[in-house]
């Protein structure tokens, strides 16, 4: 199908160039020796056309004719005050076309250093840090795991292809201007005829140009499919083999997999019939048109100008290929860079999450208490979580929140640390509204520790300092107040003994102890358990609630569990009631005092 000029500039427009804008400024402004990368191509292709130029006086000393003193090379022999003759012609083409190489790698050398070692690595970094950091715990939730680690991985690389890619278009779109000149010169009537083809040609790669775009996305979101299948069987190996659902996840890895990859193929494929049909159908046609030229001429063929303007057609057509397929590229890839100039922005990121630097103010003193007023939140409309909610911690004190599921205990604990953001109302730690503090400052002094606790493949020490700096003191004390320091000490290699992925070579109860001592090392102001000892045995768990009990007596300790022991031993019961359960009136909170033995409404 030949498509008009406005269709395909409507098509275009669906490239997001806007992206692919904001993706190039980064990269240049990053690493400005792409410009001289760039430089150094331009030279590189004209110095190619200069080489290639010795080839039309070598034709015309082969068919007898007059040598063009309007040639370049004849031009640069005359200069040099050298014979002109095929011996020095031939001699200029080799050192020129030599130059072009050795300026050809040059540039790769430059362009592939910043695009395949040091901008994927910027970007992967940048990426993880905007995701880690900024970025609002719901956005990072509600994306599959498959699309995070390609969002840092695979697509970074294809973001930074399309540098390189765009660079080589454009010394690959001069290198062309410079040969089609060479060639109307050399052969006006050809010239005419290209020029005719290349505007067909163009107009009836409409279909083309949209398949490959759509195949582009397409991959990139089976891609993140495939992916996500791939990470949850490998984490989840233990429930696939206990539910017997092996076949399961290897048929649904197939049905994604398969397709994914005969997109990728069909994406090169494309890519390379863009590239090599043109210069096919060049040898075809000029063969042909030799064949009825040498039966129709009544004088002698001139072979030495044709198998010159064939080898000019040649190296112009495959790099009119080498343009399509680099376009073709930039267009299959698009996505990644939408993808990608998201992810490194970091003033989008931060302003996504509301987690401002702006907020810079620190806590001067210790947190003495936390005070939460009228707080209300929902996570869909007419749905609310908390209504109305008031309740303050004070220092000195223990606290376990209890409630039933949907309660809000969780969502309750992610608007103190800043995870997630109220609809109504505001927490104050000493009288200081969250808003106004560092969110990384106010993370050190609060910590929350969960029931899930992740162990990490390295040593038993760097699990629980996992980036605080802490003597070798303060580990061993944070290991004997959860109760862990017997284990390590057992333990091959002591502290310095490799864990395994998610811990696999620990018990349950081992992995959480190690949690709490990583929470533990930190020496918060504010310590929250969010039934974190739910895998420990009740003699263990009765140990290091005392235990933690007794180190942080004059701090804020925060238990989110139903275990009878842990409520009987703290001293306030905060008990969190369902929204959807109570009257306009009624309030959220029963507060039970266990110093006073009575029930006080909040």
């Amino acid at each position: 199908m030949i498509a008009s000029p406005a269709r395909i500039l409507s098509a275009l427009k669906s490239i997001h160039f806007d992206y692919l804008g904001r993706l190039f400024a980064f990269a240049f402004r990053r690493y400005p020796i792409l410009y001289g990368a760039m430089a150094i191509y331009i030279v590189s292709v004209i110095l190619e056309v200069l080489a290639m130029n010795a080839f039309i006086p070598l034709s015309e000393i082969a068919s007898g004719r007059a040598v063009s003193e309007n040639n370049v090379v004849i031009f640069l022999l005359s200069a040099l005050s050298l014979k002109i003759s095929s011996k020095y012609i031939f001699l200029a083409y080799t050192i020129i076309f030599a130059l072009r190489v050795v300026t050809q790698i040059l540039a790769e050398r430059i362009l592939l250093n910043i695009t395949i070692n040091r901008m994927p690595a910027e970007v992967m970094s940048r990426g993880l840090r905007n995701i880690v950091q900024y970025y609002h715990i719901n956005a990072i939730e509600k994306q599959s795991a498959g699309h995070l680690i390609t969002l840092t991985g695979e697509e970074v690389h294809r973001a930074a292809s399309i540098i390189a890619t765009s660079i080589r278009f454009v010394s690959t779109a001069i290198l062309i201007v410079l040969y089609y000149s060479t060639i109307v010169i050399f052969s006006p009537t050809t010239g005419v005829g290209i020029l005719a083809f290349l505007v067909v040609s163009a107009l009836s790669t409409y279909g083309v140009f949209r398949t490959v775009h759509r195949l582009g996305i397409l991959t990139m979101e089976s891609s993140r499919s495939v992916t996500s299948i791939l990470v949850d069987a490998l984490n989840g190996v233990r429930s696939v083999r206990a539910f017997g659902a092996e076949n399961y996840v290897l048929t649904k890895f197939e049905q994604d997999v398969f397709p994914h990859k005969k997109r990728l193929f069909t994406i090169e494929f494309v890519n390379l019939l863009g590239k090599l049909f043109p210069m096919l159908l060049l040898v075809v046609t000029f063969g042909f048109f030799i064949l009825i030229g040498t039966q129709v001429s009544k004088t002698a063929f001139d072979y030495a100008f044709a198998v010159t303007l064939l080898i000019f057609l040649l190296r112009f057509f495959l790099a009119v290929g080498d343009a399509a397929n680099v376009f073709l590229k930039i267009v299959s890839d698009a996505k990644a860079a939408e993808d990608i100039t998201d992810v490194i922005d970091e003033a989008k990121a931060q302003k996504q999450t509301l987690l401002l630097e702006a907020a810079n103010g620190i806590l001067q003193e210790p947190i003495r208490t936390i005070t939460v007023q009228d707080l209300n939140f929902s996570y869909l409309p007419d749905c609310p979580i908390l209504r109305n909610l008031s309740l303050s911690f004070e220092r000195g004190l223990t606290y376990a929140i209890v409630g039933e599921s949907g309660a809000g205990k969780s969502t309750l604990l992610d608007i103190i640390l800043r995870f997630q953001e109220p609809t109504k109302g505001q927490v104050l730690l000493n009288d200081t509204s969250l808003e106004t503090l560092n969110i990384h400052e106010l993370r050190k002094d609060v910590v929350l520790l969960g029931q899930e606790t992740m162990i990490f493949n390295d040593t038993v020490r760097h699990n629980i300092t996992y980036g605080a700096t802490a003597s070798e003191d303060d580990i061993q004390t944070a290991a004997r107040i959860a109760c862990v320091e017997d284990v390590i000490t057992t333990m091959t290699a002591g502290y310095e003994t490799l864990l395994q992925y998610r811990g696999t070579n620990l018990s349950g109860g081992q992995r959480q102890r190690i949690g709490i001592a990583r929470a533990l090392v930190r020496k918060p102001d504010v310590l929250i358990l969010d039934e974190s000892m739910s895998a420990l045995d009740p003699i263990t768990k009765e140990t290091v609630i005392e235990n933690i009990l007794a180190e942080y007596r004059n701090k804020i300790v925060i238990f989110v569990s139903h275990d009878p022991a842990i409520r009987e031993k703290v001293d306030v019961v905060i008990e969190l009631r369902n929204v959807a359960g109570l009257l306009a009136d009624e309030t959220q909170v029963l507060i039970h005092k266990n110093l006073v033995e009575n029930i006080i409404p909040s």
